[in-house]
This record gives C-alpha cells, sequence and structure tokens, in this order.
C-alpha cells in the first residue's frame, strides 16, 4: 500500500494519501512516522485521509487497535476523511469510536477542510485567507 504523509498547513494539518491495498504489517510501519508527525506539530495536529483509492483493508480489530497506536498521541486533533466506500467508512468508524478519536467521514476534500476549520480558528484563519489549498 503506497501511503504518502506529508504537511497540508505546516505543523497543524497532516495529509494522508493511502492507494492500493493495505496489510496490517504496512500499518504498523506507518504507526511511527505518523507518530513522529504528530509530536512534531503545534497541538492540535488535525489529519485529512484521502482514501478513495484504497483498495483492500484488514478487517481485524484487534490487529488495527495495535497497529494504530498513533490514534491515542496527546497532539491529535480531529480526523477528516473523505473518500471511503460505505463499507470501509462503517468499519473506520467502528475503529475511531473505540480510540475515542474525533473524526468525521465527509464527501470530499473541502467538506475536510470545512470541518476542520469548524473545530480549528487556526485553520479557519487559514481557509479565509486563502493559504489552504483549494484541492489536494
Amino acid at each position: 500500500m503506497p501511503q504518502n504523509i506529508a504537511w497540508l498547513i505546516e505543523k497543524q494539518i497532516i495529509i494522508i494519501y493511502a492507494t492500493g491495498d493495505v496489510t496490517l504489517e504496512e500499518m504498523q510501519a506507518n504507526d511511527a512516522e505518523m507518530a513522529a508527525y504528530l509530536a512534531a506539530g503545534d497541538p492540535p495536529v488535525h489529519m485529512l485521509a484521502d482514501i478513495k483509492d484504497l483498495g483492500r483493508f484488514p478487517f481485524d480489530l484487534i490487529g488495527l487497535r495495535k497497529t494504530t497506536t498513533y490514534l491515542q498521541h496527546p497532539n491529535l486533533g480531529h480526523i477528516a476523511v473523505y473518500g471511503a466506500s460505505r463499507m470501509a467508512s462503517s468499519f473506520a468508524q467502528m475503529i475511531v469510536s473505540l480510540a475515542g478519536v474525533k473524526a468525521r467521514f465527509v464527501r470530499d476534500y473541502v467538506d475536510a477542510i470545512n470541518y476542520l476549520a469548524q473545530h480549528d480558528p487556526r485553520i479557519k484563519e487559514a481557509l479565509e485567507a486563502g493559504t489552504i489549498p483549494k484541492e489536494a
């Protein structure tokens, strides 16, 4: 599973592009990178996840909880996920609910940014100033 992780807004919003099939081993390998981004950010650090090109996903709740420890990072703010199929969205909602994460599954990038702007005045200001990319 190719996964690209980068700053959308330096130290404030992480954007993740996930494509192809996912394995628990790949998720575990990405866990440390996600934790490093969160640690380097200015809390709260929010996440956007573009999963419209995501393939198969492991339906192993226990394994997923063990491989996504970054969801418990103290710097984590809100997560906005877009492009999910109904099945993937339902399963992912179950995971984030179990982790106690503030997440919303939305239709597209614009809805994702607007969701984050509702919860963080820094993002609202950046959106109003036009410093957030219109498309990811």
